[in-house]
C-alpha cells in the first residue's frame, strides 16, 4: 500500500463492473482497493480519499452499506444504473456526496477522487 497515493476503495458485487471502475480510477492516480460487501469494513490508515459503492447487490444494497460506511470522512459516491429519481434521495440521505448514473465519467470521478469537491 502506498500511502501517498490518494486511497479510493470499490464496494461492487460484479468483477467486471469493479474492474471498469478500477481501471478509471487507476488512471487517475488513485490506489484501488475492493471492499467486501458482505462485511463492509476498511482499515483505519491510511484513511480513503473516496468510496464508491453500487446501488444494488444481492448481498446489500447501497443505501445501506452507505449507513454502515458513514464514519468516513470522504466522499462517498452512490453508483446506480437504474436512472430512477428517487435513487438521488434516498443516496443523499444514506450519507452519499453525490450518485452518479452508471458508469461514471472519468472527469466525474477526477472531481471527487483529487478532493475538488466539498466533503
Amino acid at each position: 500500500m502506498n500511502p501517498s497515493l490518494p486511497q479510493a476503495w470499490i464496494f461492487e458485487d460484479s468483477a467486471t463492473l469493479a474492474l471498469q471502475l478500477e481501471r478509471l480510477l487507476r488512471e487517475l492516480g488513485c490506489q484501488v482497493h475492493r471492499g467486501d460487501v458482505a462485511a463492509p469494513a476498511l482499515p483505519p490508515q491510511p484513511p480513503p480519499a473516496l468510496i464508491c459503492v453500487a446501488l444494488l447487490g444481492p448481498q446489500l444494497n447501497g443505501f445501506k452499506l452507505l449507513r454502515r460506511l458513514a464514519a468516513h470522512n470522504c466522499p462517498k459516491l452512490l453508483l446506480t444504473a437504474t436512472g430512477r429519481g428517487s435513487d438521488v434521495g434516498w443516496g443523499l440521505q444514506a450519507g452519499a456526496t453525490a450518485v452518479l448514473a452508471w458508469p461514471p465519467t472519468r472527469e466525474q470521478l477526477q472531481r471527487y477522487c483529487r478532493g475538488d469537491q466539498h466533503r
